[in-house]
């Protein structure tokens, strides 16, 4: 996360992590909304005096006194229903759902509807829930701690009313909602009266559907296809089902390559810069072929267009000496000449080329060649650096992150972190339950930290059931209070293994930069780490040096 010179890191954090409150108050609005449509049990409204308190604490910790006020206030009036005698008092449970009313309405954004409490602090499109009740009811606690908004559908009517009200970003679908295969039927209907009226079947959310019966019929498979159906599941499990709609949910807008141009002709310089930035590309010019190594270190660029014929070196002798270190072997370089022997391009790119382009070129032919060598090279790149199974940095690579991290912040005399994460007890998750559970529940770990975390913060898994966490311009306490915050809620997520559900917890430990740590962060956050297994696991440790 970038700062300006006037904001302070710990204010910045503050500020990105305080939506944690308003994500509090949408579970519960969302269990208040279930609650309030069957009687009240003394155990269902002690769930909602645990979320309530839950609020009470993120308000205090992020200051935001009139949300405090509210919760203490929707306390205390639960307090008094949980007395048999007020359990389903009517006069009681209509002044708290005035209060819950106003929880909701002051927490909406400003850009926000404010009609009425269904609008939960809705900040990206929400998913459609058209599935039975009990699913539903999971569904919607399990999608409010990936900071999924979700809205339940009633019946084909109120379908239609949602439909108006909101643009969902996904529709997770019974096929026999309301009745044989009538959730097919209501999308397909839905599906095509869009299109007949707005010709724009893009816009739509992306259709999953499922069926809660042993096997689903090659008929009904087809049919959820010419539907619109991406995904179709039997019996699946809640996990499975919030991975589906996550990428539609979050999905994050496509990032621009980062290209270095190396020419010492300030005007082709120009040119070329031109014809990149107008492609939609981040470009960095150097003039001086002296100067690209420090360029590239601080440009971090994913390809570099380069002159043939400068002063002091020639482009082959540049890309000869930038392939000497190991972290840029695999980075595209582009010859840009006016040399048009064939032999002296085929020799430049069997020295560190990857192609060749003659001057004068069009514009367009730039860049589509260094488009298409970028999402080559990007795809190879994550191939390489990512692991597999969870999509997040590899173990190598985490760590060359997280040298590169403390290397920036000694030179900006800023503040990172660093944190490792280990899941309590894998190995009888593993034995009880077997290894493709396992590995469900470490996926279900990593988007939960790529879903909880910023963007400017880097994830790794550092090995088996082991994760680690750089996080950039965040000082020791501000960073023990964000992943305490996702520790809390990650050990109520349900995890399933056939019919058996099950909840599973993390230790994890955190170390703060002081400058000459680099080499050693990794062992103090693992000592940190160690410590917060020794108190019983389920905990965060920050990692204190010894006075």
């Amino acid at each position: 996360m970038s700062h300006t010179e006037k904001e302070r890191p710990t204010d910045a954090l503050r500020r990105h992590f305080a939506n944690r409150v308003t994500n509090q108050v949408r579970v519960i609005l969302n269990r208040w909304r279930i609650m309030h449509e069957h009687p009240l049990t003394p155990e269902n409204v002690e769930e909602l005096r645990h979320e309530t308190d839950n609020l009470i604490r993120r308000a205090q910790r992020f200051g935001e006194k009139r949300l405090l006020d509210l919760a203490h206030d929707i306390e205390d009036q639960l307090i008094v229903i949980q007395q048999p005698e007020l359990l389903n008092d009517k006069a009681s449970l209509r002044k708290l759902h005035a209060s819950i009313y106003q929880l909701g309405q002051n927490s909406l954004r400003r850009n926000d509807s404010d009609h009425n409490v269904d609008h939960h602090i809705p900040n990206k499109k929400p998913v459609f829930l058209a599935v039975n009740s009990d699913m539903a009811n999971k569904l919607t606690e399990q999608l409010n701690h990936f900071d999924i908004n979700s809205q339940v559908v009633q019946n084909s009517e109120h379908f239609k009313q949602l439909s108006q009200q909101y643009e969902a970003s996904a529709f997770i679908v019974d096929i026999h909602f309301q009745g044989n295969d009538q959730g097919i039927n209501l999308l397909q209907s839905w599906s095509q009266q869009k299109n007949d009226t707005e010709n724009q079947s893009d816009t739509r959310g992306a259709m999953i559907f499922l069926t809660n019966e042993h096997s689903a019929s090659l008929q009904q498979r087809l049919a959820a296809c010419r539907a619109g159906g991406e995904r179709f599941f039997v019996r699946p499990a809640v996990p499975q089902l919030i991975r589906s709609v996550e990428k539609y949910y979050s999905a994050t807008p496509f990032e621009p390559y980062k290209v270095l141009i190396m020419d010492d002709s300030r005007s082709q310089a120009m040119f070329c810069e031109k014809a990149l930035t107008q492609a939609g590309m981040i470009t960095h010019v150097v003039t001086d072929p002296m100067n690209i190594l420090h360029a590239m270190e601080d440009f971090e660029p994913e390809i570099i267009v380069m002159d043939m014929y400068m002063p002091g070196c020639t482009g082959t002798e540049l890309a000869a000496v930038i392939r000497q270190q190991a972290q840029y072997l695999r980075l595209p370089i582009i010859f840009l000449s006016a040399e048009d022997d064939k032999d002296i391009q085929l020799k430049a790119m069997s020295q560190g080329g990857d192609d060749f382009l003659t001057k004068p070129i069009d514009p367009a032919h730039l860049a589509t060649t260094v488009q298409n060598r970028g999402q080559r090279a990007r795809v190879l790149n994550n191939l390489i650096v990512r692991d597999s199974l969870t999509g997040l940095f590899n173990h190598t690579h985490i760590l060359d992150r997280l040298q590169q991290a403390c290397r920036r912040a000694k030179e900006n005399k800023s503040q990172v972190c660093f944190a490792m994460v280990d899941i309590d007890f894998f190995k009888k998750v593993n034995d009880n339950y077997g290894h493709p559970v396992g590995d469900k529940v470490i996926s279900a770990l990593s988007l939960f930290l790529k879903q909880r975390l910023r963007k400017t913060d880097s994830i790794g898994r550092y090995g088996g059931e082991e994760f680690a966490v750089i996080l950039p311009d965040t000082k020791g306490e501000d960073a023990l209070h964000v992943m305490n915050d996702i520790r809390e809620v990650f050990s109520q997520l349900e995890h399933s293994a056939g019919d058996t559900e099950f909840k599973v917890s993390f230790s994890c430990g955190v170390c703060s930069f002081t400058g000459d740590n680099s080499d050693n962060i990794v062992e103090q956050a693992d000592e940190a780490l160690y410590e917060a297994k020794r108190q019983g696991r389920n905990n965060v440790q920050l990692f204190l040096p010894d006075s």
